[in-house]
């Protein structure tokens, strides 16, 4: 917000609990930049950021940036930005850092501490919601740029809400969190109000509407195709291993991306799905104009919290859970124990811990809690705390920029990882492997890595699964682990087609 403006923030606690299918009945517009992220169903180490489900629609602004040819004096990639309002006013422009665009566009709209309201028991009470895709590590780095084919969603995209519903899963009850502006107090405090009333009253005409369905001219078979088939993922794990014996890095994060045909009609569809048969401390929802973002994800990539520490929880290692609880048991064992997984954690925590001394206090990082064995539906992951306390100086953009893309999704060391990455992999990564959630405008943040996720754009799905390769990696048990990881989603697929469609056949590409 501009300094000739003013802010009113107010909560209240709702008599009815809203859930994510009655807010989606509530506030159905395709397209529209509306969300759910969604926490709780799986392991968590902090009740208060993972066990809500936060819910927003109508966004007050956007902000989008893609990448350009041109670069800056340090060889970095530049972006073009552009920002609409609900005013129908839209500023651009060509060729700058978006990630300083991005500190610009929070900071103009920041809320003063002393302005909200401490009754409200969530982290998250209005600002950016979004992601930060995989290539804007190209946009801090000088890294090689390859043109490859690309699922087509900006390098980096945020909508402004100034309200959001949050539901505690432990309670079951709901908060409204509004932001009001005006050129004075009194009217900052209407417009809160006003927008409350609103709210509420969409809330109660449509929250009982009857759900979504998808246009059945749409539907088509499912058929799943990998980009890469068994033998050429083998291939390319060969290759890694190659580049780690000549010395270029000692882990790289290879990934291979599959295709569905959906419905973008289908997309809540699938999300509730997945929310049934995968939950996970990071579902979201979130549908933009330009596609819809379905995400299942395990882990965190970066919180900051009120008191300025940061939190990392980098996931490396896994097993598929077993067919019987002693088999079950004895993978989580075999997991925890196997020095292959326990070094490729390690691996990511000193990275992580080396990012995170870059903008924190000297001294305050640490990592609390090592190699802990976390189920979920299809698999055990292997994952670490990291956390530190952010300098004085620095914010959220800060932290960002100095951590991102997530060193579990890169290899190590980091820039050396991808640029092999950018050779081996035949498309872009584009939203997958970079960071999906929520920034708050007192200067809070939540980001998930983008991973067990699906963009839906033009009815085609795409996900993409991978793995870590080190030196002593064998390439057929990488493939069967890339495998592993997209057996939820698969499975997901599969229950939508059983309900509308032939048993779908699964294959990799020809």
């Amino acid at each position: 917000m501009t300094t000739s403006r003013k802010a009113f923030h107010l909560t209240c606690e709702l008599d009815a609990s809203i859930s994510p299918e009655a807010f989606r009945a509530a506030f159905p517009e395709r397209g529209a930049s509306s969300f759910v992220l969604e926490g709780g169903g799986a392991p968590s180490t902090n009740p208060q950021l993972d066990r809500a489900a936060f819910m927003g629609a109508a966004p007050i602004a956007t902000f989008r940036a893609r990448r350009t040819a041109a670069r800056d004096s340090l060889g970095r990639t530049l972006a073009d930005v552009v920002i609409e309002r609900a005013s129908d006013r839209r500023d651009a422009w060509s060729a700058v850092d978006p990630f300083t665009a991005l500190r610009d566009f929070v900071s103009a709209n920041a809320v003063p501490r002393d302005v909200f309201d401490g009754r409200h028991p969530f982290p998250f009470r209005g600002g950016l919601v979004g992601y930060i895709g995989y290539e804007c590590g190209q946009m801090l780095e000088r890294l090689p740029c390859i043109a490859r084919p690309s699922v087509g969603m900006p390098d980096m995209a945020f909508a402004l809400h100034r309200w959001v519903i949050a539901t505690s899963r432990t309670t079951g009850k709901s908060w409204l969190s509004v932001i009001g502006l005006g050129p004075d107090r009194a009217t900052a405090r209407q417009d809160a109000e006003d927008t409350r009333d609103h709210v509420l009253r969409t809330l109660a005409e449509r929250s009982s509407a009857p759900r979504e369905r998808a246009n059945a001219k749409t539907r088509r078979p499912f058929r799943v195709e990998a980009g890469l088939s068994a033998s050429e993922y083998m291939d390319r794990v060969a290759t890694a291993k190659d580049h780690i014996a000549a010395g270029d890095a000692f882990e790289i994060c290879m990934t291979n991306a599959l295709r569905a045909p959906l419905a973008r009609g289908r997309a809540w569809s699938l999300f509730d799905e997945l929310r049934r048969s995968n939950p996970a401390p990071f579902a979201a929802f979130l549908d933009l104009p330009e596609g819809t973002i379905v995400s299942s994800s395990p882990e965190r990539f970066l919180s900051l919290d009120a008191h300025g520490i940061a939190e990392s929880r980098p996931i490396k290692g896994t097993r598929p859970r077993g067919a019987t609880p002693e088999d079950d048991a004895r993978l989580a064992r075999e997991l925890v124990s196997s020095e292959k997984d326990r070094a490729e954690n390690a691996m990511i925590v000193d990275l992580v811990r080396n990012d995170l001394g870059r903008v924190c206090r000297y001294g305050t990082v640490e990592a609390p809690d090592l190699f802990a064995v976390e189920p979920y539906a299809t698999v055990h992951q292997l994952v670490s705390t990291v956390r530190g306390e952010l300098d004085a100086d620095k914010d959220a953009i800060d932290l960002l920029r100095a951590t991102f893309p997530p060193g579990s999704m890169t290899g190590a060391p980091k820039i050396e990882a991808m640029s092999i990455l950018e050779r081996l992999e035949p498309a872009e990564r584009g939203v997958y492997s970079g960071a999906l959630g929520w920034i708050d405008l007192g200067g809070a943040m939540d980001l998930s890595v983008v991973i067990r996720t699906v963009v839906v754009k033009d009815d085609t799905a795409t996900f993409s699964v991978g793995g870590a390769i080190v030196a002593d990696s064998d390439p057929r048990d990488e493939h069967e682990e890339t495998v592993h990881k997209g057996r939820a989603l698969v499975r997901a697929f599969e229950t939508l087609s059983r309900q509308d469609e032939p048993h779908p056949t699964l294959g990799e590409r020809p």
